[in-house]
C-alpha cells in the first residue's frame, strides 16, 4: 500500500506556504467582552433593586387603620378628630412606617440590644397569653390567700407631727433639742410650728407605714418613731437630717385582713400567676428545640 511521504514543517511553526497557525482566542480575556458582560450584570441588578424600591414604596392606609388611629384619638382627647386633625394622624403613621422600613432595609433591628429585648418581651407575652385560662376555683384562691397571708398583711401605719433641729445650722442640735423639749410641751395650739428650723418637707405626716417613713428619715428614725408614746412630745430623734421632736397622735397595728375584703385582689395575683406558668412552660417547649453551643471553658463542654 502506498502512503503518502509526510510533510516537512519549518521549525519556527508556519505552514509550508509560511503563514503562522490558526489558534482559538479566549474571549474571556477580550476587554470589550468583560465590558458588555459588567454592563449586562450591573443593568439587571438595578433593575432588581428598582423593582424592590418600588415594592417596598407601597404604603396602602387600610379603613380599618384609620379607624384605629381615629379611636386612638379619641381615647386621648375625649372627643372625635376633625378631618385636619385625622389626616395629621394618618400622616404621622405613613411618616412612622416610612422610618419603621427603611430602618429593616438598613438593618437597624439587628445588633441592637433594645429591639431584641422588645421582641423578646413581646413574644413572652403572647406565650403567657395563649391559650388563656379558665377563672380560678374559690379552693384556689383561698389555698393561695393562705399560702401568701404575709404578702396581704397590713402594716402598721404612724401619724405623727414633728419639729426639726438642723445638723448644718447648729453645733449642737441634740443639746438643743433637749432644751427645746419643755417649751414645745408648753406651747399650745399650732405654736410649735413656729419652733426649731425651716424643713424642705411636710411638718406632719399622716397614716405612713414604717418602711415609707424609713425611706424619707431614715431606718433609725423610723424605728425610734414606732416605740414612742402616743399624744406627747417626745425626742431627741436623730434622722439623716439632723434631730427632731416628734408627736405621735396616731399608730395603726399590723394586721391580716381577711378573704372577703382582699378577694378581687387575691384572684388577679392568682390570675397572673397561672399566666406566667403558662409562659414557662410554652418556653420550655420552645427551648427544647435549640440546642446551645457554649465556648469551652475550664476543660467543660457545651450546655445543655
Amino acid at each position: 500500500m502506498h502512503q503518502d511521504a509526510p510533510v516537512d514543517r519549518p521549525a519556527d511553526g508556519t505552514d509550508a506556504a509560511g503563514a503562522p497557525p490558526r489558534r482559538n482566542p479566549n474571549r474571556l480575556r477580550d476587554p470589550l467582552v468583560v465590558f458588555v458582560l459588567l454592563a449586562v450584570g450591573v443593568f439587571a441588578l438595578d433593575r432588581w433593586v428598582r423593582s424592590a424600591e418600588v415594592e417596598r414604596g407601597v404604603i396602602e392606609v387600610t379603613e380599618d387603620e384609620v379607624e384605629r388611629l381615629r379611636a386612638r384619638w379619641t381615647a386621648q382627647w375625649g372627643r372625635p378628630p376633625t378631618d385636619p386633625e385625622l389626616e395629621g394622624s394618618i400622616g404621622e403613621a405613613v411618616d412612622e412606617e416610612i422610618l419603621y422600613r427603611e430602618a429593616q432595609r438598613l438593618g437597624l433591628d439587628r445588633e441592637d440590644a433594645i429591639v431584641r429585648r422588645r421582641l423578646a418581651q413581646k413574644l413572652t407575652f403572647i406565650l403567657e397569653d395563649a391559650g388563656g385560662a379558665a377563672a380560678p376555683s374559690a379552693d384556689e384562691v383561698e389555698e393561695y390567700f393562705a399560702r401568701h397571708a404575709e404578702r396581704y398583711r397590713r402594716p402598721p401605719r404612724t401619724t405623727f407631727d414633728h419639729v426639726f433641729l438642723s445638723a448644718d445650722r447648729r453645733t449642737d442640735p441634740a443639746g438643743d433639742a433637749t432644751a427645746l423639749l419643755p417649751r414645745i410641751r408648753a406651747a399650745g395650739g399650732s405654736d410649735w410650728q413656729r419652733l426649731g428650723d425651716p424643713f424642705m418637707l411636710s411638718r406632719t405626716y399622716a397614716d405612713r407605714t414604717d418602711a415609707e417613713i424609713a425611706g424619707m428619715f431614715g431606718a433609725g428614725f423610723a424605728n425610734a418613731v414606732s416605740a414612742l408614746p402616743k399624744d406627747g412630745w417626745s425626742g431627741p430623734v436623730e434622722s439623716t437630717y439632723g434631730m427632731h421632736l416628734v408627736r405621735v397622735h396616731e399608730r395603726t397595728p399590723p394586721r391580716r385582713p381577711s378573704l372577703d375584703e382582699l378577694r378581687e385582689r387575691v384572684v388577679a395575683d392568682l390570675s397572673e400567676e397561672h399566666r406566667r406558668e403558662r409562659g414557662r412552660a410554652a418556653f420550655r417547649a420552645l427551648r427544647d428545640d435549640y440546642e446551645v453551643r457554649l465556648p469551652a471553658a475550664n476543660g467543660q463542654g457545651a450546655g445543655p
